[in-house]
């Protein structure tokens, strides 16, 4: 009766020791480590407790007090053997080598847990039957190596009878240890009686036979499952660990940079876990991760640098998410975390959440001390729509994390849903408007503040959208930038310009005109040779044309853009700092970017003809770049007053409705005469 309690509490054992198993995989991996030791000497203990009460029925009661060294050595065997096989079935990669160690040292602490066991409970003149110890050790050795091949396939089942399966292997592996126990106790003689043992050798060969039936059983059981589930087709079995999914052959299956999984991995990973997830009904989460301000590292640092700083970046993300989570480098500096065996939102938050704390921290690289953050978007399987759906509604997260001020994560939701939906639509309508040129440019014209005469114009594209009317870039460049269409239209918009400068030449006209550029366009290491050859093409004089900056990309970007605006300079190309005097910093930055003109945004002027604090403001700015040998040009100048306040300080040059609204390239030359003439008959003041 006793020795049937012990095998059932074995069997619970071991159910138990599956459920320890499942949880260090969904365990974080900083706190890997510490609970990997606090279930191994949970399970050690249980061990012992188990191996005490089958010798306990044999009446063998250890004296602790006579022989304190070797029970505390069979503690400690049992210790090594329940962490040797917790830690082996943890493991990410498990080749044969590792498994062959890792069952030999289990078996070898199951074989000396009970040698020590027996000593501490009195044995004497102790001898080891040499071939029934090394059948007694294979036996141990196989049983264990059995164990793990078990737990390592049960933690990829996807099929439904998982639960059923986990009772009948703990079954097997009980029964396994058993014959182990029993095969080790026969091997080791003793010549006193205060120990319980047969003396019959025969009887001792006919016990070991029979304890190979349960191991028998043990490899019967497992292979007739995993024959039936795979040729009656139930479902597919794969090993599933961390950043180790079964990946095919045809695959390069990882990053050479980072050795994380690759984009081709993810996906065949998420297809696997996307099945699962549907026979199970569970819920998976994608996160998609993309660093702020990375590509100022490459700028200023070098791609060496930049290299070893995603190197860093992964193991971090690594370190951060669960065992049972998978994390692939998507490209550049963009990663995937996937996160299954989700038991509630909580679970998903607290593993984001970690790895925004994680890329938070400062960065040492070879001396370098380098901050940087990530945006985070994350979308839910089933909830979110299908796989497709789903890395696209976690990038229209993350893109939404960042205009909330990056350094965050934001789930998807319905708000995002529809921008999601609306950037799709402009994407497809963005294509169509590429084919069908329904792209127009308005042109500014930039006056002289003191005399009124024409000096150049702004070119601002705009969208003739065939159901929405005329649309400005607020409400197109997002998509175009996000979806790579950018360049095209770009491109295009210098090409139209250079023309017009062409056509203002043949009329006489000296014409200059500034472009905008996009922040996208200035990370195209080709763009000074794109522009040349637009130049080229239209027999256009580099002098003419003048590349419009955003002066919150210049700042963010300083370094990307200096290497830039020096090889425009060396073209001879003009740049203008837009939107100039938005932030308060801003001039302390002015000496080191290679422009010639900055711009005053329309927020400045609008107020200086009425008060005098924002006149004095903007006349020390404009005393600032012309200290710094630049040209101030006014935006937004619509009424007569401002003209006068700005001359007053000594801007150079102005554009607004006062002296034209924005006009097609037809009416363009029309606009210049009329204010050519306008120049000539107008007072100043």
């Amino acid at each position: 009766m006793l020795i049937l309690l012990l095998f059932t509490s074995s069997v619970i054992g071991c159910f138990f020791a599956f459920k320890l198993v499942d949880n260090l995989r969904i365990a974080a991996a900083k706190d890997h480590d510490a609970l990997l030791k606090k279930y191994a000497a949970l399970t050690a203990a249980g061990i012992f407790l188990l191996h005490a009460g089958y010798q306990l029925a044999a009446d063998n009661f250890p004296k602790i007090t006579q022989h304190p060294v070797d029970f505390i050595g069979s503690l400690l065997c049992a210790y090594l053997l329940s962490l040797s096989l917790l830690k082996t079935v943890n493991k990410k990669k498990l080749p044969l080598r590792d498994l062959l160690y890792a069952s030999l040292a289990a078996g070898v602490s199951g074989y000396l847990l009970s040698y020590f066991f027996q000593i501490s409970a009195g044995a004497i003149n102790i001898r080891i039957d040499t071939w029934t110890a090394l059948f007694a050790l294979f036996l141990a050795c196989l049983t264990s190596a059995l164990a793990i091949v078990t737990i390592l396939w049960l933690k990829g089942y996807e099929g439904k009878a998982l639960h059923r399966l986990k009772w009948m292997f703990s079954v097997e592996i009980a029964l396994g240890f058993l014959a182990s126990h029993t095969a080790i106790n026969l091997s080791i003689v003793h010549n006193n009686m205060l120990l319980s043992q047969p003396t019959d050798q025969t009887g001792n060969y006919l016990m070991l036979l029979l304890v190979l039936v349960p191991v028998l059983l043990f490899i019967t059981s497992f292979i007739l499952v995993i024959f039936y589930e795979r040729n009656v087709d139930i479902t597919q079995s794969k090993l599933t660990f961390r950043n180790t999914q079964t990946v095919n052959k045809k695959f390069l299956a990882y990053d050479p940079l980072t050795h994380l999984p690759n984009r081709d991995a993810l996906n065949q990973h998420l297809i696997i876990s996307a099945k699962r997830c549907d026979r199970n009904g569970e819920s998976l989460a994608l996160a998609y991760i993309d660093l702020d301000h990375f590509k100022p590292v490459n700028d200023q640092f070098g791609h060496h640098i930049g290299d070893l700083l995603l190197i860093e970046v992964s193991k971090r993300i690594s370190n951060a998410i669960r065992n049972c989570d998978y994390v692939a480098r998507a490209g550049g500096d963009e990663f995937i975390a996937v996160l299954s065996e989700i038991e509630n939102h909580q679970s998903v938050v607290t593993v984001t959440q970690r790895i925004v704390d994680a890329l938070r921290e400062i960065f040492i690289i070879e001396d370098h001390v380098i901050e940087i953050s990530c945006s985070i978007g994350v979308s839910m399987y089933p909830q979110d729509g299908n796989l497709q759906k789903l890395k696209l509604n976690a990038d229209a997260a993350m893109y939404k994390a960042k205009e909330n001020g990056k350094n965050q994560y934001r789930f998807f939701d319905a708000e995002i849903e529809q921008a999601s939906d609306e950037m799709q639509q402009t994407r497809v309508e963005l294509k169509q408007a590429i084919t069908h040129q329904e792209f127009r440019l308005l042109f500014q014209p930039k006056v002289d503040a003191l005399t009124r005469i024409v000096h150049g114009a702004e070119a601002l594209l705009r969208w003739q959208h065939p159901t929405r009317g005329l649309l400005s870039p607020n409400n197109f460049i997002e998509a175009a930038e996000r979806f790579g269409m950018i360049e095209e239209i770009n491109a295009w918009v210098i090409s139209q310009a250079c023309s017009t400068i062409k056509q203002a030449r043949e009329r006489g006209i000296d014409l200059s005109i500034s472009v905008n550029m996009s922040n996208q366009q200035f990370r195209n290491k080709q763009l000074s040779s794109l522009i040349q050859s637009i130049l080229e093409q239209h027999e256009v004089e580099a002098r003419n044309l003048i590349l419009e900056v955003s002066e919150t990309n210049a700042i963010h970007h300083q370094a990307q853009f200096q290497e830039t605006l020096r090889h425009f300079k060396q073209q001879g190309l003009k740049i203008s700092l837009d939107d100039f005097g938005l932030h308060p910093f801003s001039l302390t930055h002015l000496q080191d970017l290679e422009i010639s003109e900055v711009k005053l945004d329309r927020t400045l002027t609008k107020g200086v003809a009425a008060s005098n604090t924002a006149l004095l403001i903007v006349e020390a700015i404009v005393k600032l770049a012309h200290a710094l040998d630049l040209n101030v040009v006014a935006e937004g100048v619509e009424d007569e007053d401002q003209r006068k306040a700005l001359v007053s300080i000594g801007c150079d040059q102005m554009q607004g409705f006062l002296f034209s609204k924005p006009v097609e390239q037809k009416f363009l030359f029309d606009v210049f005469s009329e204010l050519q003439l306008k120049s000539t008959t107008q007072s100043l003041f």
